[in-house]
């Protein structure tokens, strides 16, 4: 049941014509828009996190070890970058691992997506047709990390599960590049340790994340212990009919990633 799994006393995403919903997603969007990045706290309930935390570690055996380099965004980059902080590593299950979970069915509940559309200004969003991408389990164990990237997706959704002990810092630098201007002198200022606007967050279990990560350079830093960070990412789109080339989902996924992009 939804109703354990969704704080719905704080968030009433199944009242969407409520004055207390429209005041939140109008509220949320604006901070959206302004920041570049929301933590909703306390969105899940303690059921949830408990329960998707054991689903998570009934099926970590399947989990790739996952380890890519940096994006094309850098690839085109004019000049000589520091490519030893670009390249990241975690543990990924996609959908295909995680069907028939709880997990799955928050991903595909319509209350969820109308009320992330509704943050990101955007009329509806689309299931993300990929068997794998649409819906990710990312875990970082000791020593792993994500380094700094922009994403391709205009928004990400984040559901944060359990928050390490030492490390897993969560930074970001929002709307450094737009559509006209790829921010090349900025993303310097960051990799180099230059920045004084990155700022960081500590996401804590339970929380949802809304980031425009288009346009907002992140990266998560290493983990120094070995309480891991778990992260859900719910795939939402634009448009109908997205999914990832199969070069790209096995290297993501790995090789028993399926190959098909299917629902």
């Amino acid at each position: 049941m939804i109703a354990s799994l969704v704080n719905l006393t704080d968030y009433p995403l199944d009242q969407p014509d409520s004055g207390q919903y429209r005041s939140l997603v109008d509220s949320l969007g604006r901070q959206l828009a302004e920041t570049g990045l929301i933590n909703i706290p306390n969105f899940l309930t303690l059921n949830a996190i408990e329960k998707f935390n054991n689903e998570i570690n009934e099926r970590m055996p399947q989990a790739f070890y996952s380890e890519h380099g940096p994006s094309s965004y850098f690839d085109a980059y004019p000049g000589e970058l520091p490519y030893d902080i670009l390249n990241s590593t975690s543990y990924c299950m996609g959908r295909d691992k995680l069907l028939n979970t709880e997990m799955d069915t928050l991903y595909h509940w319509e209350p969820i997506r109308r009320f992330i559309a509704g943050i990101t200004g955007n009329e509806r969003v689309y299931l993300h047709e990929d068997p794998s991408n649409a819906l990710i389990v990312q875990m970082y164990k000791a020593g792993c990390e994500i380094g700094w990237h922009f994403d391709g997706a205009l928004f990400a959704s984040i559901i944060n599960l359990s928050r390490p002990t030492a490390g897993g810092v969560f930074e970001c630098v929002p709307d450094l590049r737009s559509e006209e201007d790829p921010g090349y002198g900025e993303v310097r200022e960051v990799l180099e340790g230059r920045s004084t606007r990155v700022q960081k967050y500590y996401m804590e279990a339970g929380s949802l994340t809304l980031m425009l990560g288009r346009y907002t350079f992140h990266r998560v830093t290493s983990i120094e212990q070995e309480k891991p960070r778990i992260s859900l990412v719910l795939t939402y789109e634009l448009r109908p009919g997205v999914h990832l080339d199969g070069a790209a989902r096995k290297r993501i996924f790995g090789p028993s990633a399926p190959r098909e992009p299917v629902l």
